[in-house]
């Protein structure tokens, strides 16, 4: 993280703070939101371009020295993510847990893939990029 704390920084802080915790509650009750599922969807997609966004522009929590753990750490979620299914093989969730689990770790992955897609964007053009 950037060591001066702009308003920018602290506004990326908090919407990704306020899209864990949108993740977490839609993943807790799915089954009370499943009617607001493509809202919660939309909402995180929204969140985390504006995150990618503010990132690309330099201006954000997510500076040029942590683009690597970063993305590193979204394929790592991704991979949890497709292996959530493991939870609920053939439609059958291990009891309580499995499904819930499956959810979060689904929202969140939603919430940063806008996020992921704009940062890996910058970092291929900047590699790619030559400085003659």
């Amino acid at each position: 993280m950037p060591k001066k704390k702009t308003g920018w920084v602290k506004a990326t802080e908090y919407l990704f703070l306020l899209g864990i915790i949108i993740a977490i509650v839609a993943g807790l009750g799915k089954s009370y939101v499943v009617a607001y599922t493509p809202s919660i969807m939309g909402l995180q997609v929204l969140i985390g371009f504006i995150i990618g966004l503010i990132g690309m522009a330099g201006m954000g929590s997510i500076d040029k020295a942590e683009t690597d753990i970063f993305l590193l750490a979204v394929v790592a979620l991704l991979a949890a993510g497709g292996l959530g299914h493991a939870f609920c093989p053939q439609g059958v969730c291990v009891p309580f847990i499995g499904g819930i689990l499956s959810d979060i770790v689904s929202y969140i992955g939603i919430l940063v893939m806008p996020a992921a897609v704009l940062i890996a964007l910058k970092a291929i053009w900047e590699v790619g990029s030559t400085k003659f």
